[in-house]
């Protein structure tokens, strides 16, 4: 929520048309600014005193960030690191996302919806696949340093507490690899958090796989298993510490998965596609697995 920092209870401030980029986002600052008006109208009934937010990141207002690092980690993606406008950074103000949690990028025209991989008070990291035919992902192969891209957010309802579950199994394609990650990492970066994280990912081929180095470093630590499903594996492939299976994540590779996972302390992740997430949803469903959050 993004309030006046010298009114702990100001009403959340009205957007602008010009705040609107007009490009039919879901979900639209308008949108988002009714909500926010809504729970502040039922707190102030309740008389809930409504704390001054210190994020530098507003859901219902577009601010510039610089582009200062592309690189390439794999065959179609790359690593976009962002920084904040300084002149508008202040003390005791940073960049709060929970992990799992999305922002939309808007640059020139078109706007999209990406998971951070990471961020410090002043910086985001984004996992991005790019697509020989996609707008977005063209702007994306022309950009320079220096660039300004615009972000708002953050959104998504995905909250996690230290312990609350014995396992957590992610199935992901793709690209919600990007999703996953900083989930896993946060588990797995808290020395009080004892829960034992397997992400099982599926990709086309090797040369797909991004952030390599990151999974192999988490797969250290004794609570977090890594295995990837690459459907065309032409050769024998050894990653450090990564399980690597040839063939497509089905229905019998998550029955595996799954198999011997106590259902009431097992918490299901999933982010793919559209009929990936359906698929995974039913399977795990119909193992009476009854913790499950799908990132759409």
């Amino acid at each position: 929520m993004c309030i006046d920092n010298n009114n702990k209870n100001s009403r959340p401030v009205t957007p602008t048309e010009e705040d609107c980029c007009h490009s039919a986002c879901d979900p639209c600052i308008f949108d988002i600014h009714k909500k926010l008006l809504e729970e502040y109208e039922r707190k102030k009934k309740q008389n809930i005193k409504i704390w001054n937010v210190q994020n530098i990141l507003c859901t219902y207002k577009y601010k510039d960030f610089i582009v200062v690092d592309v690189k390439k980690t794999s065959e179609s993606y790359i690593l976009l690191l962002l920084k904040y406008q300084e002149n508008d950074f202040r003390s005791g103000r940073g960049i709060l996302i929970t992990p799992g949690q999305h922002v939309m990028l808007h640059l020139h025209d078109t706007t999209k919806p990406f998971t951070p991989i990471s961020f410090t008070d002043n910086t985001i990291e984004f996992l991005i696949r790019l697509y020989s035919n996609g707008k977005f992902s063209m702007y994306l192969k022309n950009i320079k340093l220096g660039d300004i891209i615009r972000i708002r957010g953050p959104y998504g309802n995905f909250k996690y507490e230290k312990n609350s579950f014995q396992t957590i199994i992610m199935f992901s394609m793709g690209s919600g690899i990007a999703v996953m990650y900083p989930i896993a990492k946060s588990v797995v970066d808290n020395e009080l958090d004892e829960t034992k994280i397997h992400l099982i990912g599926g990709f086309q081929d090797i040369s797909q796989i991004p952030l390599k180095k990151e999974l192999q470093t988490l797969s250290d630590y004794w609570n977090f298993k890594c295995t990837l499903h690459i459907s065309q594996l032409q050769d024998t492939c050894n990653l450090h510490a990564i399980n690597i299976k040839s063939g497509r994540l089905d229905k019998k590779s998550v029955s595996e998965a799954l198999e011997n996972k106590v259902t009431s302390t097992t918490l299901i992740l999933i982010c793919g596609t559209h009929q990936f997430n359906s698929s995974i949803e039913q399977w795990v469903k119909c193992m009476n697995y009854m913790h499950v959050h799908i990132f759409e």
